[in-house]
């Protein structure tokens, strides 16, 4: 028995210095997660349909909301509603009123906005802790177009310092450059199989000219399981090499339904707040 116990502790010292380690980074990445973030958006970008773009922008907005509370505003600009299917928490779409209230649609159009927090959180809150400006997937609503969003974020960001916004795929939709020439920060998302590498690489070079600054100062990648197959949590890269983060498979990403964090697996949560924690890192005000 005494030699048992001797090699329990062993082992636990053996382990120490890795459990110590992930404590501390858990613990910095909570200090970044939860500090003040200067004013800015995050767009998430990608290749097609059914790629996993608007579950990546969906799990973000999660997990900075957790930290950012109400701060935290989930923009979704393309058509069929797929952000709103993954956040909304109730029924009905929040673009057309809170578009005419800010004097851009319909009868107001032209008109000084006449909005505030309030006003506003009471038309936006859609989400589970996130604002959620989206269509429904009836596509009853317009998305937000090329046209309107400059005017929508400038405004919005007054309450809202936080934007993650889910754009189309990469087409000729002019929502898409008018997204990114205003982005903060990248996330480019494709599916993780053989086909993942080379579309990274084609939106890159897609999106570089309409980026402020270049790609791997302001962008991130992920790549989304598609299958059971299991995946690496994160891919190591060397220092000079874009970050990178592989989402494998979980049964609660291919619910239709609302995502719920709580009913992510524990795996995901850790990858989607390293991810956050990776994005917002230079958000943060001195």
């Amino acid at each position: 028995m005494t030699e048992y116990r001797q090699i329990g502790r062993t082992m636990v010292r053996a382990l120490d210095p890795r459990i110590t380690a992930r404590l501390r980074a858990e613990r910095e990445r909570d200090e970044i997660l939860g500090a003040r973030l200067r004013p800015g958006v995050i767009a998430v970008v990608g290749p097609g349909s059914g790629t996993g773009r608007s579950t990546v922008a969906a799990l973000l907005t999660s997990a900075l909301a957790r930290h950012q509370g109400g701060r935290v505003l989930a923009v979704d600009t393309g058509r069929g509603g797929g952000l709103h299917a993954r956040l909304a928490i109730r029924a009905g779409g929040s673009t057309e009123v809170v578009l005419a209230g800010l004097g851009l649609r319909g009868a107001t159009a032209g008109r000084r906005p006449a909005v505030g927090q309030r006003w506003l959180r009471e038309r936006l809150a859609l989400a589970e802790r996130a604002m959620l400006l989206a269509s429904p997937p009836d596509d009853a609503e317009p998305p937000v177009t090329a046209a309107e969003y400059g005017t929508v974020s400038a405004t919005l960001s007054r309450w809202f310092p936080v934007r993650v916004v889910d754009t189309p795929p990469l087409t000729d939709d002019p929502v898409v450059p008018a997204v990114l020439t205003r982005a903060d920060r990248v996330v480019l998302v494709a599916p993780n199989d053989e086909r993942g590498p080379r579309w990274l690489a084609d939106c890159r070079s897609w999106i570089a000219p309409l980026l402020r600054e270049p790609f791997d100062q302001v962008g991130v990648q992920v790549l989304v399981g598609q299958d059971v197959q299991p995946a690496d949590a994160a891919v190591e890269r060397s220092p000079g090499d874009l970050p990178t983060f592989v989402l494998p498979y979980d049964p609660a990403l291919r619910t239709a339904d609302a995502l719920r964090w709580a009913d992510l697996a524990s795996g995901t949560q850790e990858i989607i707040l390293d991810l956050a924690a990776q994005i917002v890192r230079d958000m943060r005000l001195s």
